[in-house]
This record gives C-alpha cells, structure tokens and sequence, in this order.
C-alpha cells in the first residue's frame, strides 16, 4: 500500500535547504512512507529530539534502501568524513585502542543530514562529551519475548514501585519496537559502574517479584516467554534510540516517552508513529525533558532499598 498524499507531496516540500538525495524512494514499503517523508518528521520534531541528542556521540544505523534493504552500523565517519560543519568527537576505543571518530548532532542540519544518509534511527550515547565516563540517566531496558505487551507493563509498573520507594524518580518510554524504557536521571553525576550497579539490584527486585514472568539471563535461549530486564546497557559507548527516534518497523513507529498513567493494559507501541508523534508533542511537549534534570541521591535510594 502506497499512500496516495506522499506520491502527490513534493518531495522537498516543508524542509530547509540542504543537499537531500532520493527523498522519493520509499522507506517503509507495507505503508508506503518515504525518505523525503522521514525527512519531514525529524524536521519536524527537531526542537524535541535534539536536547537529547547534543553533546553526545551518535551510533549510525544506516539503511539506504529503506526497512527492507540491508543496514549496517557505522560509529566511525573518519574515512568518510562529514562537511565541515557537522560536529565530529575523536574517541579512543576501549575494546581495540582505536581512535574512532563520533559524528555529535548538535544542531537540526546535522540531524537532517544523518537522516539522508539513510539513519533512521537516532542512537546517541547515554554520556556527554566533556564527561564520556558519567551518564546521565541509569537504564532499564524491558524486553519482552514472546510474551503480550501487557507483561511489559505490569513489569514496567513494578519496576516503578520499587524506585518510588527508594525515592528515585524515573521516567517510562516505549522503545519504539516491542519494549519499554524506564530511565532514572544521573545528570553525570555517577560512573557507568555505578549506575550499572544500581539498575542491576532494581532489576533483581523486580525478578524477585515476579520470577515466572521476568528474566535477568542474557542467553535469549534461556529467556523465552518472559519479559528480560536488561541493566547491561548501563555500560560506556552503549546507545539507546533516543526519545522521538524512529525506528526501522512496520508503521514507522517512534519511540514515545510516556506519562505514567498512560503505561497501562491499554498501552499501545504502534499508537506512536511518524504520523501521529508531532501531534502528540504539539500537546503534551516533551514529556522526557525531566530524565535531563536533577540526579536522584544514589546513596540514600541504596539506604531505601530492602536489604
């Protein structure tokens, strides 16, 4: 199915001057959305994604030819280098001792120009350059497995109590595939050990809680029909779709954050798509403005905690 309204729009209708290529080719091909459509979007959101995306270095998921194509990652842009006015950060590797060269979207041309060349989605590290080694927020990451979305939830909500009873605020999103996101806000004010730590023993609690439904095994294959609770991405140089992203899915569906009383059996990850997220903004704003904000006292949630 092509949608009649994107072969009628002019291609570079609503977008600024730039150098744009094969903004006609289309992306999604069960629902007819195109690059030029995709374009449009991030144009769109821009104002919203972006202070979550300054000062860090992005992970490049490119897909040139659309969801069904071949993708690939890309973290170093050395060998291709980006115009001049695109914001790069040299990084040595930890893994191999390599400088590797981060493209930093610091600004709405460079977030147009990373969606030509084929991204998608929006990965950016968790920390900030001038402080790679402290995030800003602790991650855990809801992955359910062939289970119904509503065990995500309930986990979700579970994972909720406890910090509210150590007296962390956190923050839910859908992920913009199958899983949730649930952050709580560090403002760099902690290593990637300890919130790594921290996500950790909330998610043992969590298990704890509700053994026949969770899982904190990492082997898929020992995980199946539960809903995983990954602290792992708690780790330097890990990404996570930023909030607003996009995602190469049926539907172009987008990462949404959430307000609390919306993560309920009702909820639905589809709901949220290039379509319908810059209305939802024009309405609620940016609903993961607080993960940027005042850290949690570490150390007096770890006292609140059952022993």
């Amino acid at each position: 199915m092509v949608r009649s309204s994107t072969i009628k729009r002019n291609a570079r209708a609503d977008l600024p001057r730039g150098n744009y290529t094969n903004l006609d080719k289309v992306y999604w091909p069960s629902d007819g959305y195109t690059k030029g459509d995709m374009l449009r979007y991030y144009h769109r959101v821009a104002a919203f994604i972006l202070p979550h995306l300054n000062d860090r270095p992005m992970s490049l998921h490119r897909h040139p030819n659309g969801i069904k194509g071949q993708s690939f990652f890309q973290k170093d842009v050395s060998k291709q280098p980006p115009p001049d006015w695109v914001n790069t950060v040299t990084i040595r590797s930890d893994s191999d001792g390599k400088n590797v060269r981060y493209v930093v979207c610091q600004d709405e041309a460079t977030l147009l120009y990373l969606a030509n060349l084929g991204c998608i989605e929006m990965n950016p590290w968790n920390s900030r350059v001038g402080a790679l080694d402290h995030p800003d927020y602790a991650i855990i990451d809801l992955d359910p497995q062939d289970v119904p979305f509503s065990i995500a939830v309930e986990v979700a909500k579970q994972v909720r109590q406890i910090l509210e009873k150590a007296g962390a605020e956190c923050y839910c999103k859908t992920s913009g595939k199958r899983g949730l996101h649930v952050c709580v806000p560090l403002a760099a004010r902690y290593s990637y050990d300890q919130a790594r730590s921290f996500a950790e023993i909330i998610a043992r609690l969590v298990h704890d809680r509700l053994p026949e439904t969770t899982s904190v095994i990492r082997n898929p294959a020992q995980r199946r029909k539960k809903v995983y609770i990954d602290f792992l991405q708690n780790s330097r140089g890990q990404t996570m779709a930023a909030p607003y992203s996009l995602r190469p899915v049926p539907k172009a569906q987008a990462s949404a954050p959430l307000q609390w009383r919306e993560v309920n059996g009702k909820l639905n990850p589809s709901c949220f798509t290039i379509e319908t997220m810059p209305r939802r903004l024009d309405k609620l704003g940016d609903l993961w403005a607080p993960v940027l904000g005042q850290a949690i006292d570490l150390e007096k949630c770890l006292n609140n905690l059952p022993a």
